[in-house]
């Protein structure tokens, strides 16, 4: 699985809301689970350009969840977007190309995507921990034996990292939010399943 692995590690026993998202956003998780990138990312035939890319785009995201709904945590095991900008660095230097959005307007493909996020509600924001991190944290540790730089998926301690983010999560999910959150994972799937056909029609001949 690739964005949500709730059985591969016990860290945490979901509560009934967080069954029901998971229930209510099958459908839409599958359906970027099973997209060609996300299947090249897992069996490792994704070019270490083409997932450099993915990187980079995914960096806004990470970055903004962060100063939004992680600037207080304690745990610096969860703060992503320096992970990310490793990594990034790392391709950068192994593939001589310079994976900045601003640089390369040509392979930003998540503005739509930030320019959504930053309208949500603060609840509404914890959507993207759902899906992201959690994703990092479950099916990352599948999609890092097939990567060439893993600092994304590293923790020190997932079991506790796991653990506090769904606890983050969860705070406020209730009978009165569930469906607005389940709305919003839906959306957030749709945005992810952009940047995969995006990233699936990008030809690298043409960047470099």
């Amino acid at each position: 699985m690739l964005l949500h692995l709730l059985n591969v590690i016990t860290a945490y026993k979901p509560n009934q809301f967080s069954k029901q998202v998971k229930a209510a956003t099958k459908i839409a998780h599958d359906a970027i689970e099973k997209h060609p990138f996300m299947k090249s990312m897992i069996d490792g035939s994704l070019s270490d350009f083409k997932y450099a890319i993915y990187l980079a785009n995914l960096l806004p995201i990470y970055k903004s969840v962060e100063m939004f709904i992680l600037s207080n945590t304690l745990n610096t095991d969860i703060i992503q977007s320096k992970k990310i900008e490793q990594d990034i660095a790392n391709y950068s230097k192994h593939l001589n190309f310079n994976f900045c959005l601003s640089k390369h307007p040509e392979i930003n493909f998540t503005s739509e995507w930030l320019n959504y996020f930053y309208a949500k509600s603060a609840f509404n924001k914890k959507v993207e921990l759902y899906i992201r991190w959690l994703a990092d944290m479950y099916g990352g540790q599948i999609i890092k034996r097939n990567i060439r730089f893993t600092s994304k998926y590293e923790f020190q301690s997932l079991r506790k990292s796991i653990q506090e983010v769904r606890q983050i999560i969860e705070v406020g999910l209730d009978n009165a939010t569930v469906e607005s959150f389940i709305t919003e994972v839906n959306k957030a799937y749709g945005f992810h399943h952009k940047l995969a056909d995006k990233l699936n029609e990008l030809s690298e001949e043409s960047l470099r």
